[in-house]
Formats: C-alpha cells, sequence, structure tokens
C-alpha cells in the first residue's frame, strides 16, 4: 500500500505542468508598430470645404458666368435699368444677414456695429492697449507703405531706360515693354515694402495680423464677396459721377492700356495681367487690410479704421473720378477679411476683380 502511495505521488509530480517559458522581451518600438499596423476602420473622407483644388474649380466656374453671364444682362423696373449682376450682389448682402439671423445672431456683426470691444478684439489684431510710442510706429509706418510708390515714381526714367536696352536683345513689343516695366518696377517696391514692414515690426507675418489657409471654406465668401462687391460699385458708382461730373471723363487708366495691347498679341496681353492679377492683390492686401486696416486700431474703433482704411485705399489709386466706389469696395474687402478670419479671401477677391478687364478684353466683351 506504501508502495502505490509512493508511486502514485512520484508519477503525479512527473504529470505536473511545466513552467511556462517567459516570451521575449519586445522593444517599445516594435509594439508600436504592431498597434498601428492594426486597420482603424476606414480613414474619414476630406470634406468638399477642406479641399482646395474642387473649390478652385467651382469657383472658377462661378466666375466665368458671372463675367459671361450676369454682367451682360439687366433687367428693366420702369426707367431703371439694373444689371443681373447688381441684382445678384444684392441678393447675396440680403442672403447673408438672413443666414446669421437663423443662426441667432445680428443681421451685421457687433465688431461692425461698434457695440462692444470685446467683439473687436477677437475679431482682428486689436492695438488699442499698444505702447504711445509703439502706435507712432504702426501710423508712421502706414505713412511711409502710402507714400511709398509716389516716391518710387521718380526712378520711372531710370526703368525705362534699362529695359529700352533689354529690348535690343529680347523680342519685346511695345506693348510689351509697358508689361514688363511694371512687372520689374512693382515686384522691386513689393519686396522693398514688405522688407520695411519685417523690419520694422518683426511680429506682422505672424497669425496675429496676417490670418491665412487655403484649407478652409473659402469658396462661398469668395464669390459671394466678388459678386456683392460688383453690385456695391455699380450701385455707388452713378452717386459719383453726378458728385464728381467733371471728372466722370477721366484719361485712360495704366491697367486700361495694359489690358487693350497695341499689337493685340496674347503674349503681351498674358505679361501686363500678371502684375494686377497677382502681384497687386498680394501686396495691397497685405498692406491695406492686414497692416494698415488693423494698425488703425491703435488710435480708433475698428469701425472707424474699416472706413479710413477704405478711404485710403481709394485714395491710393490716384483716380478722382473713381474714389467714392473704390473706397467703398475697400472697406468691404476690409470687413470680409475681418469676418472670415482669412486674408486669402479678399486676396482672390482682387484678383478676380482685376482679372474681368483682361478676361473681357481677351474676349472682346
Amino acid at each position: 500500500m506504501m508502495a502505490l502511495w509512493l508511486h502514485l505521488a512520484a508519477t503525479s509530480s512527473l504529470l505536473a505542468p511545466l513552467p511556462l517559458p517567459r516570451p521575449p522581451a519586445v522593444s517599445r518600438a516594435r509594439q508600436l508598430a504592431c498597434v498601428a499596423a492594426v486597420p482603424d476602420g476606414p480613414a474619414e473622407p476630406r470634406r468638399f470645404s477642406d479641399r482646395p483644388l474642387p473649390q478652385a474649380a467651382v469657383c472658377l466656374a462661378g466666375y466665368l458666368a458671372h463675367v459671361l453671364v450676369l454682367s451682360r444682362r439687366g433687367l428693366r423696373l420702369g426707367r431703371l435699368d439694373l444689371g443681373l449682376d447688381t441684382l445678384a450682389g444684392c441678393g447675396v448682402l440680403a442672403a447673408a444677414a438672413a443666414h446669421r439671423v437663423r443662426r441667432g445672431r445680428r443681421g451685421v456683426p457687433p465688431w461692425l456695429s461698434g457695440d462692444t470691444a470685446a467683439e473687436e478684439a477677437e475679431a482682428c489684431a486689436c492695438l488699442a492697449d499698444e505702447a504711445p510710442k509703439q502706435k507712432l510706429k504702426l501710423l508712421a509706418t502706414g505713412a511711409l507703405l502710402l507714400g511709398a510708390p509716389l516716391a518710387f515714381s521718380f526712378l520711372q526714367p531710370a526703368f525705362d531706360a534699362a529695359l529700352y536696352v533689354l529690348a535690343i536683345a529680347l523680342p519685346l513689343t511695345e506693348a510689351g515693354l509697358l508689361g514688363t516695366r511694371l512687372l520689374v518696377e512693382q515686384t522691386l517696391l513689393y519686396v522693398l515694402l514688405c522688407k520695411l514692414i519685417q523690419r520694422r515690426h518683426p511680429d506682422f507675418f505672424g497669425s496675429k495680423w496676417v490670418r491665412w489657409s487655403l484649407n478652409g471654406p473659402w469658396l462661398l465668401p469668395v464669390l459671394g464677396g466678388y459678386s456683392a462687391s460688383i453690385a456695391l460699385f455699380n450701385l455707388v458708382e452713378p452717386l459719383n459721377q453726378h458728385m464728381l461730373s467733371h471728372l466722370a471723363y477721366a484719361p485712360e487708366g495704366l491697367v486700361a492700356k495694359l489690358a487693350n495691347p497695341a499689337d493685340k498679341k496674347l503674349s503681351s496681353l498674358l505679361v501686363a495681367s500678371i502684375t494686377p492679377c497677382i502681384g497687386a492683390p498680394i501686396f495691397e492686401e497685405l498692406q491695406s487690410r492686414a497692416f494698415i486696416m488693423q494698425a488703425l486700431t491703435a488710435v480708433m474703433s475698428l469701425r472707424k479704421a474699416l472706413v479710413v482704411s477704405g478711404v485710403l485705399f481709394g485714395a491710393q489709386h490716384l483716380q478722382i473720378g473713381l474714389l467714392l466706389p473704390l473706397s467703398v469696395t475697400g472697406f468691404f474687402w476690409a470687413v470680409l477679411y475681418v469676418n472670415s478670419q482669412n486674408l486669402l479671401v479678399p486676396i482672390l477677391i482682387h484678383a478676380l476683380w482685376n482679372a474681368r478687364i483682361f478676361l473681357g478684353s481677351y474676349l472682346g466683351l
């Protein structure tokens, strides 16, 4: 019996489970790689408002429809003729106000009506709390930006001489020479003035002053803003001509000359369009909306800064016969920048605005 007991005890000890070996150590990096390899479900598709190229395609289609259809047709209401582009722009403004009301907000933003200082501080780079010395520096920089193009114009004979020498080696017609001169002259001016701003205000190109986003819902603000800009210009221009009737038939401006080259060549038209349709929109929006408008908040409310920057924008174009409509346009583009928090919106509207002159010339509209 004792022998049987000892036998069972020995057998049970042999049949006891052996201890499992410890798994080899796995590095933290390998663990993370294994986790990353596990599928996490289908990725969420990007929204249309976050895709720049589809937005650009729709924007171009809407722009062409506006230029080729709406701007060429009108509606007669009694003795009043209204273009479809003007009616469309007024509809955009009404729809934007109604949309704000449906979302429980006022039709006019508080920062535009000047009700609360808190709204102004959130809407833009409000500089009311800057030191007096810094405020003077901001205003001085704004004055330099406005006066520099006039001072730079004294160098025009030097640019003309250099380009006439260049024309000896390059096949440039007189029309092409004008566009090339403007391109070289304005590019140099824009670079120097941007360097001036950066040197005097190192934080200017940061997110406080220049709010910029390509991946965002900019399609409707650009198309709607362009349509509304045309409507405001069309409505204000007759009033301007009535007030300044002796200037209604001012001599042809530089942009009109560029858009109608004497040689009628497409190459001359393309060269001439680079500065007005690319360079000017980028720099003028940086200058007028991003810097001057916000710099003025150091000494006045945002609502007043919007108005004053618009008047300065109109005066800067040196076209007294269009001072009022250009001032209203500058004011409205400043409002669009503050409302959208995206400088890309007024830049694209400005580019489309100038491009319609060259597109109309090319298509014979």
